[in-house]
């Protein structure tokens, strides 16, 4: 053991890392395993994307920008939200970039949370948002959605809210939601903001999956309590710029002027080339992305006949590139023995419900922003496995 070993506090060395990631590393090299597991779109960023960030480097845009991100790129995010989403956000002082929407999660949470506050999460959830908030000794409290659909209610909500009280500093929503493919109607949407906003509580409205919906309405938190509500997203799935590392916050002048200063101590900014190619996919990529979500659609669909056909039971997915499967109470084991049998049996790589929750849930998922011939595998590998087992649910 080093000599500063003692040093690492207990909160950081308790923390495990993203499941997924572990998954993704142990199955992604291994050829006779189609690895399903990454959330990462399989498209390539798209050609005039590339250009703008070649031409970016050519112009000598390779000097520190604003902190907040370039002007031009926050203007472009003002007028994408206000076309598409009819949100209004002064680019000048309501919207800063971050490091993909994970700098933006991350950023949020340890700016608003201190030691011993609470935040609440429905589960299952994406992991970046507990490990966050154990990072910083805040509590990160599960709430126990119900299947099919594992929608947080407003009762399940104000249950926690007058439980913690004013230890509550955020509640995340995310939706379409990873890992179900869920979302929520304008609604319960609407449901929810009738009793958020009698409490004093940050909203972490990440929507970084609100251009792949293929069923329903879309309704932005932000659009119904804005002096609530931080929202969140990027240019990683709707662009197919996950490597790029692009992502924004937008919410109330005050607030982002104090969370700016977190993100500047821990990154500076972006990369300037970055910015100015996220700045042409939003100004100039609605074609590409409507290409890449009529693609998700056709797998999604694929997927659900497919998923009839075998047997599986699993939550009608209504947007995002995932499927959330059932696993068969024939099954004597949690979700990640489940995962680890068909690794071995199906030679499918899948993403256990343990990734997304501490709670007990037996689930499993599928994300399909995977080609069509890897899907097709990887289903013939599922029936098989699906058969033999002789599975079935009570």
């Amino acid at each position: 053991m080093s000599k500063i070993a003692s040093l690492v506090p207990e909160s950081l060395k308790s923390s495990k890392p993203s499941l997924i990631r572990v998954l993704n590393n142990k199955y992604g090299s291994d050829p006779e395993v189609v690895n399903l597991t990454v959330g990462e779109p399989d498209f390539k960023t798209a050609d005039h994307v590339k250009l703008a960030a070649i031409k970016s480097i050519l112009d000598d845009h390779t000097h520190y920008p604003h902190n907040w991100g370039t002007l031009g790129l926050r203007k472009a995010i003002s007028e994408y939200l206000a076309d598409d989403l009819d949100l209004h956000y002064d680019p000048e002082g309501e919207i800063f970039v971050t490091e993909g929407a994970s700098g933006a999660i991350s950023t949020i949470i340890a700016g608003l949370c201190q030691p011993g506050d609470v935040v609440l999460i429905p589960c299952p959830a994406y992991t970046l948002y507990r490990i966050n908030a154990e990072l910083r000794d805040a509590k990160a409290v599960e709430l126990e959605t119900a299947e099919p659909d594992f929608k947080v209610t407003p009762e399940l909500l104000k249950k926690a809210l007058d439980k913690y009280g004013e230890k509550v500093k955020v509640l995340v929503l995310n939706y379409p939601v990873n890992p179900t493919g869920v979302t929520y109607t304008p609604d319960e949407v609407r449901a929810l903001a009738d009793l958020l906003k009698d409490y004093n509580v940050a909203i972490l409205d990440d929507e970084i999956y609100a251009d792949l919906l293929y069923e329903g309405e879309h309704l932005p938190m932000a659009k119904l309590l804005p002096d609530q509500t931080l929202y969140v997203s990027g240019v990683s799935k709707n662009a197919a710029m996950t490597g790029w590392r692009v992502g924004y916050i937008c919410g109330p002048r005050d607030v982002l002027g104090a969370l700016a200063k977190v993100h500047q101590a821990a990154i500076s900014t972006n990369a300037t080339m970055n910015m100015d190619a996220a700045e042409e996919a939003l100004r100039h990529g609605k074609a590409d992305t409507a290409q890449m979500k009529a693609e998700y659609d056709r797998r999604r669909q694929f997927l659900m006949t497919a998923m009839d056909k075998i047997g599986f039971q699993y939550t009608k997915p209504m947007g995002a590139f995932y499927l959330w499967v059932k696993i068969p109470d024939s099954f004597d084991g949690d979700s990640m023995a489940y995962a680890e049998h068909l690794a071995e049996k199906a030679k499918v790589a899948i993403v256990p419900a343990a990734a997304f929750t501490k709670l007990p849930v037996r689930y499993f998922r599928i994300s399909y922003a995977a080609s069509m011939e890897k899907l097709k595998r990887a289903v013939d590998g599922l029936a098989k496995v699906f058969a033999e087992d002789g599975s079935f649910y009570d």
